[in-house]
């Protein structure tokens, strides 16, 4: 048992610091139709983010993006 509570200490250190309470399921890439594509589960859009979280690219800014190729 106290060889996994150290494993379990070890790994805590390893993970990546991280302030997931400021980013929602909706707003990753991973999320669809109220569903992480990730972990293939339904999950609530207003939820906080996962570790695997990736932001979605704002559509201003893809929309400019398109915008400066076709000049």
């Amino acid at each position: 048992m106290n060889l996994l509570r150290g494993v379990m200490r070890r790994l805590r250190r390893r993970l990546p610091v991280i302030d997931f309470m400021k980013n929602k399921h909706e707003d990753c890439v991973n999320f669809e139709n109220g569903h992480c594509k990730f972990y293939h589960i339904a999950v609530n859009p207003k939820g906080s983010a996962c570790p695997h979280f990736k932001a979605k690219k704002k559509q201003a800014e893809t929309k400019t993006a398109n915008i400066e190729k076709e000049n």
